[in-house]
């Protein structure tokens, strides 16, 4: 069966680039004092550096949800234009060419949106089919791209050159909590800000991955140990300790399932795209499923220098195989990440 590629995929992050500690430093101290448990956090997260689209100073006054939302939108749609645009230049399309649009967020919103706003400024056509994903969290970038290959597909037979593209944008840094409390220091700790976008369609000469299936599994039982709540202060998010264990239990079965309706094995897989939620989660995941260390260097360097950016991350993953891992013709991917529900997806890819 012939399958739907990933023809051109690029990230972008915003201007402020600070170390890890310095984030602590600068987003988190100022609140805290001289908290040697949180800097301990911080220093063992795995992460190098992060990217923010607000400055340090931006915290040190308490912000409100409307104010910090403004800063999102203001911010956003330049992000993600230029994530856009980078993505087109690769695959030598203009923006008018795109047939469909999927834009994933949760760090932020407005209305219009960002997909109006983004189809405005890049002259997109007046007939582009628009998709908003709104609330999704760190796996929203999966059913993004089930939208973009589900329009693709659909239109094989009577528009194959039919084009569609999947956008992810987050800002997390706006919402920066001024809480001393061991869950909100870790998640200070992990999250960043970053856009990454996928451009789908048919094309036999591209060498982009195909996308041969995707899978989604959440158990209802669990809302409560991942969330992220609109405040008056900016929304704010809930990360049980015992994430990492339930997701470790439930992987195994889930990614055995995705392999097996596709005629595939583990040990067919050779490279693992895991959304890098954290290093405890990954650990978990690599015991269950049982990896070796290497398997998910790539998403340990995403972590290390981009930290959790939430829904774009995995695609980030991706984008850190096609570039250093070199696949081949007839290689397999696994693309896994993780949010609230708990919610897991996966997709299958195959070069």
């Amino acid at each position: 069966m012939l399958y739907p590629k990933i023809l051109a995929l690029a990230t972008g992050v915003p201007a402020h680039r600070y170390t890890q500690m310095e984030i602590y430093e600068r987003f988190l101290a100022p609140h805290l004092g001289a908290n040697r448990r949180a800097r301990a956090i911080f220093g063992r997260a795995g992460i190098k550096q992060r990217f923010t689209a607000v400055e340090g100073a931006y915290h040190e006054i308490t912000r409100g949800t409307e104010e910090r939302n403004l800063r999102y939108m203001q911010d956003a749609i330049p992000l993600g234009e230029q994530t856009i645009c980078k993505t087109l230049q690769q695959a030598d399309l203009a923006p008018g060419a795109l047939d469909d649009l999927t834009v994933a967020s949760c760090t932020g919103f407005d209305i219009p949106g960002l997909d109006l706003h983004l189809a405005g400024r890049l002259a997109m056509r007046p007939d582009l089919n628009r998709t908003c994903i709104l609330g999704m969290g760190c796996y929203a970038a999966f059913p993004a791209l089930r939208r973009a290959r589900d329009a693709v597909m659909a239109a094989q037979t009577t528009q194959p050159a039919r084009r569609a593209l999947a956008l992810c944008v987050e800002l997390c840094s706006l919402h920066f909590q001024n809480r001393d409390d061991t869950e909100n220091v870790v998640v200070s700790a992990l999250f960043g800000d970053g856009a990454a976008a996928a451009l789908v369609g048919f094309d036999e000469q591209s060498a982009g991955p195909q996308v041969v299936d995707l899978l989604t599994q959440c158990d209802y039982s669990t809302f409560e140990h991942m969330a992220f709540h609109v405040t008056d202060h900016g929304f704010q998010m809930e990360l049980s300790s015992y994430v990492p264990a339930l997701l470790g239990a439930a992987v195994e079965p889930f990614v055995d399932t995705l392999l097996a309706r596709n005629g595939l094995r583990r040990e067919d897989v050779r490279f693992w795209g895991v959304h890098p939620g954290g290093l405890k989660i990954m650990e978990h995941i690599e015991r269950q499923l049982g990896l070796k260390p290497d398997d998910l260097r790539f998403a340990r360097a995403v972590l290390r220098d981009y930290g959790n950016m939430s829904s774009p991350t995995v695609l980030f993953v991706l984008d850190e195989i096609q570039r250093n891992g070199r696949p081949q013709a007839g290689d397999h991917a696994v693309l896994m990440a993780f949010g609230p529900g708990l919610t897991m997806e996966s997709c299958l890819l195959r070069w």
